[in-house]
């Protein structure tokens, strides 16, 4: 009996390492649409916009109304979506301005190095593409900034630089020095149509290469839509034929992008690996324009400010992760949540460790998902243009350069409507303090201070200097304008 007893110990042992070395890893993959309004979506209460698979995947997983961009515009946000990190630590200070360096450790890295296969589809924006050109000309310094993500740790990529039409997005306009690259060389076929029906071909052979292979996959998808130039095609239109052109345009466009995020999860069901596969979606920025039109008719949901404003509508944005055994279906988060959060998330859910100690600005949502966090642990910092918006707990604190010009209770006050800076004079000089401590640490990440060896920016600095506060020189150009006019 003893022997017998033995024998059945190392069975079961033998047997628990077999099926943990075997257990399969979660499939990762990060949707983002480009200038969706917060209110863009039927999941956040849209009812002209048809988007009934994403409203399906929303209503499958956690949706968040707290979430926000990593800033108001596009390349900083997809900068924080790969690294964890602020878009000012490595000089992607805005969109078309700066790349991501080399020695910034990326979730593609890290999966990479852990056995996935890797790819990225859609729009890149964090570097150029080709080193002696760009969409944007010789100012974009196509050499200094050539940053391409065959170059950063992805397998297979099927990418632009910057944007290009929403249908025929090889015709025209923005597509001039701005065409598809197929791993690393220019594409030419399959480029006519819906875009997102574009990027999704390339997705779908990606994804069932991985299962084939047997190799847990990460994909970064990242449409165009609905960023300008905004146009749909005709059985998109028709649905809205009784709205102005503009209209028609944005909201078919949106529903196209709609079909093939309802394609893709048709296709992991097929592939019996939807129960492993993990889905974060949200948009980079707020929707484009100063105001609703007929052109620019993407809405807020009645969030203030829009795309390139650190007010909640230009930020605050559309999100939801669908994470089989974490997210809970029908769940509806108020948790303060953003693109930073993506890295930290990832990395804590499959249980990998950092390689150094470099700062990480986003936290693990995890401890959300489980229960065990009401409240977000660290605060969340937004900057654009020398400003700062810095979000903890319910307060938003908005600086026009060092000084906080704006405090909002967001709990109370989701809208942004009324200024309650005089009520706290304490926590505002406590806060300007913090994040003038923030800014310096971005600067020295900025200056390479997070990377072993030497590095060299291409770009000088662009946050807010102690010696030279931003917010006076804009009042001192702006009151030169005035003298002019």
């Amino acid at each position: 009996m003893r022997y017998l007893l033995i024998t059945m110990v190392f069975a079961f042992i033998s047997w628990s390492g077999i099926s943990a070395k075997n257990k399969k890893k979660p499939n990762v993959i990060l949707i983002m649409a480009d200038d969706l309004g917060y209110g863009d979506v039927g999941f956040n209460g849209n009812t002209i916009i048809k988007t009934p698979n994403m409203d399906a995947m929303a209503a499958s997983g956690t949706k968040f109304t707290n979430f926000y961009s990593g800033g108001p515009v596009c390349s900083p946000t997809r900068g924080t979506c790969v690294t964890g990190r602020h878009y000012f630590r490595y000089g992607i200070f805005s969109a078309n301005i700066g790349h991501l360096p080399e020695e910034e450790i990326t979730i593609a890295k890290l999966l990479q190095e852990n056995g996935y296969t890797t790819g990225h589809f859609g729009k890149w924006h964090m570097g150029t593409l080709h080193p002696e050109i760009s969409p944007k000309g010789p100012k974009r310094k196509p050499a200094e900034n050539f940053a391409p993500p065959w170059q950063r740790n992805y397998d297979v990529s099927f990418v632009t630089e910057s944007a290009v039409a929403t249908w025929n997005p090889s015709i025209g306009g923005r597509y001039n020095n701005n065409p598809y690259y197929y791993n690393g060389v220019e594409e030419t076929e399959n480029l006519s149509g819906d875009d997102s029906r574009v990027i999704m071909d390339r997705v779908i052979p990606f994804v069932k290469d991985a299962v084939n292979n047997d190799k847990p996959f990460f994909s970064v998808i990242w449409f165009h839509t609905p960023h300008e130039p905004v146009i749909a095609g005709p059985e998109y239109k028709k649905m809205y034929s009784e709205y102005s052109e503009g209209k028609q345009d944005y909201y078919g466009c949106i529903t196209a992008m709609d079909d093939q995020i309802g394609r893709l999860q048709e296709e992991l069901e097929k592939l019996n690996i939807d129960d492993n596969t993990i889905i974060f979606f949200c948009s980079d920025n707020g929707p484009e324009g100063k105001e609703v039109s007929d052109k620019r008719p993407g809405t807020t949901g009645g969030l203030r400010g829009r795309k390139r404003s650190l007010y909640c509508g230009g930020v605050g944005v559309p999100a939801y992760v669908v994470w089989p055994g974490k997210s809970k279906a029908g769940e509806t988060s108020e948790y303060i949540s953003s693109t930073l959060d993506y890295l930290p998330t990832i990395v804590d859910g499959l249980g990998i460790k950092m390689p150094d100690q470099r700062p990480i600005d986003g936290v693990s949502l995890l401890p959300m998902m489980d229960g065990t966090s009401k409240e977000r642990i660290k605060p969340l910092p937004f900057m654009h243009r020398g400003n700062v918006a810095w979000i903890t707990g319910d307060l938003k604190f908005m600086t026009g350069g060092q000084k906080v010009k704006a405090v909002y209770n967001l709990r109370d006050d989701r809208f942004e409507t009324t200024d309650i800076k005089d009520q706290m004079p304490e926590e505002v000089k406590s806060i300007e303090k913090y994040i003038m401590d923030w800014n310096l640490s971005c600067k020295n990440s900025h200056s390479g201070g997070d990377y072993q060896g030497e590095f060299v920016p291409v770009d000088s600095w662009s946050g807010i200097d102690v010696k030279k506060d931003p917010s006076q020189k804009n009042k001192s150009k702006e009151k030169k304008k005035q003298n002019k006019e």
